[in-house]
């Protein structure tokens, strides 16, 4: 009696768990090489990695809401139960959110376009220019934690916008993180323009971001499924040429 009364604990334990991870509202953004759309389909590093987590879940995969950074970042401080990706754990950001992670390290980065008259720049010392970063992205996070002027930020909705701004020659300095960096450097060479990397002003890792709405249950299954998918996670990372 004792064996079959535990045996249901355990089959109603784990189907609670399982009905709070299809509970969780997953929202990203369009963060190539992250998370972005290949033929009408979401794909991207940080997705492949969340598929494996599902899979040794064995939960099937969610529709993911993608959405304007900080619209995801504003729905996951609620009490709703929402997972964010890809975000950037930061001293700020810590007590802000549940963490699960890491999926990739990667850094942060000041550049121009060649020909914007700027040969160098050091961010920490000089604050005479205006800079664009994606609004509760590292991008800012990286600027403001060197000391830059808040006031001197213009910050945008989405990587598409500040890549648009530089392919208009808009402003002449932005802050990026590596992996959409990487994007853009490729679609300069096809457009006919260079860019100019002046300053690396932040490393940093990438996590799945959990809103206090999840249980912390649903938390750690998380981390502990990305742990045992490391090896498949590491064969992600070289396609995608992103470190650990």
């Amino acid at each position: 009696m004792v064996v079959w009364s535990l045996l249901l604990f355990s089959v109603a334990t784990a189907n609670d768990l399982t009905a709070q991870i299809r509970n969780l509202q997953v929202i990203t953004e369009d963060y190539p090489p992250l998370n972005y759309f290949q033929d009408g389909e979401l794909t991207g590093l940080s997705v492949e990695i969340l598929q494996l987590v599902y899979d040794e879940l064995g939960v099937e995969f969610p529709d993911i809401d993608v959405m304007p950074w900080a619209r995801g970042y504003h729905l996951a401080q609620s009490e709703r139960p929402v997972m964010l990706f890809t975000m950037s754990r930061t001293p700020a950001r810590e007590p802000l959110f549940q963490w699960v992670g890491h999926t990739h390290s990667s850094y942060s980065f000041l550049f121009t376009f060649v020909g914007s008259g700027i040969e160098s720049y050091n961010p920490r010392v000089d604050h005479t220019e205006r800079v664009v970063a994606i609004q509760s992205d590292i991008s800012q996070y990286a600027m403001e934690e060197l000391g830059y002027p808040p006031e001197k930020l213009d910050l945008v909705d989405s990587p598409e916008t500040l890549f648009t701004l530089v392919s208009r020659q808009r402003s002449r300095l932005f802050s990026l993180s590596e992996a959409p960096y990487r994007t853009l450097v490729k679609l300069a060479d096809e457009q006919g323009f260079a860019l100019r990397l002046l300053a690396t002003t932040r490393e940093t890792r990438g996590h799945y971001a959990f809103s206090f709405g999840v249980s912390e249950d649903v938390v750690n299954a998380f981390q502990a499924a990305l742990d045992r998918v490391r090896p498949e996670q590491e064969t992600i990372l070289k396609r995608y040429n992103m470190p650990y």
